[in-house]
């Protein structure tokens, strides 16, 4: 027996999330407050499963992007260690970062209180009164068209681009007659299916990658039901070169060693998964 249409219209479906996509007011204006910022030219942005509107009913961290003018430089990005810690252009940009990330980590806590905390990667708001979700701030430079934010434990930059993953999405969902970010919400539900199941383990297939790998699917693919969309994206994936795939972006390829890349083992498990589960749903 396969999956019904109802299930995976239930696994589509979209739980509205204006109010979730408003806390980054709160965080704007907490910024804005905090005098020591004021030296600062910067930018406060939306990324993530809200801003892009593939989020489940299940999603809880709100993520928010500041962005410093201050630019890193490609090649400062592509250094490591010792290499990086030897470059002016790195220590420049990593003072200024690192500035305004700890000013920015007293602005959140005169607002929101103690709770507010630093993560390794990101600034961490909880839930309360005046903010209606959790909410991860990560702190970023520009980098290109993108942003970039340091690791301090791995003494490396990490680049990504929000912004071209976000219009991209648009114009694929518009390609795609508006099936694309509802197939997004389908297989993302379909790994917390399989996850709760012990099938994989979430880090098998992160959202970020999951979408990704059905930006790459033609926009034929994307039925007007679900049931031929599921088993044909399946059928296509199954025979695709997706070592030629690239992430949403545009600028990075999918598949790699790099940590920010996904594995083709578990991109293979994954998909391997979710036609074993149509195999054997009932």
């Amino acid at each position: 027996m396969s999956i019904p249409e109802s299930t995976l219209a239930k696994w589509s479906h979209h739980k509205a999330a204006t109010a979730f996509k408003q806390a980054h007011v709160p965080i704007r204006k907490a910024l804005e407050a905090h005098r020591s910022l004021s030296q600062f030219k910067y930018e406060v942005f939306l990324q993530g499963s809200y801003k892009n509107d593939t989020n489940l009913g299940g999603d809880s961290d709100v993520d928010v992007v500041v962005r410093l003018s201050s630019k890193l430089k490609p090649a400062v990005a592509d250094l490591t260690g010792e290499q990086l810690q030897k470059d002016g252009s790195h220590r420049f940009v990593h003072q200024q970062w690192n500035s305004f990330r700890d000013e920015a980590l007293k602005a959140l806590r005169g607002r929101f209180g103690s709770a507010a905390e630093s993560g390794r990667k990101t600034l961490k708001v909880p839930k309360g009164r005046m903010i209606p979700a959790d909410a991860d701030l990560v702190v970023t430079v520009s980098h290109r068209e993108g942003i970039g934010f340091y690791l301090s434990d791995e003494q490396r930059w990490v680049v990504s681009f929000p912004q071209q993953h976000h219009s991209r999405g648009l114009k694929k969902e518009k390609a795609a007659n508006y099936r694309f970010k509802r197939t997004i919400r389908m297989f993302k539900a379909a790994r917390n299916h399989l996850v709760d199941k012990k099938v994989l383990a979430r880090d098998d297939a992160p959202s970020y990658f999951i979408e990704c790998l059905l930006y790459n699917v033609p926009d034929s693919l994307f039925k007007p039901t679900l049931v031929p969309t599921y088993t044909g994206i399946l059928d296509w994936l199954g025979t695709a070169r997706r070592k030629n795939f690239k992430c949403q972006n545009g600028q990075v390829e999918l598949f790699g060693p790099g940590r920010e890349q996904w594995s083709q083992k578990k991109a293979r498990a994954f998909i391997k998964a979710l036609q074993d589960m149509w195999d054997t749903w009932g």
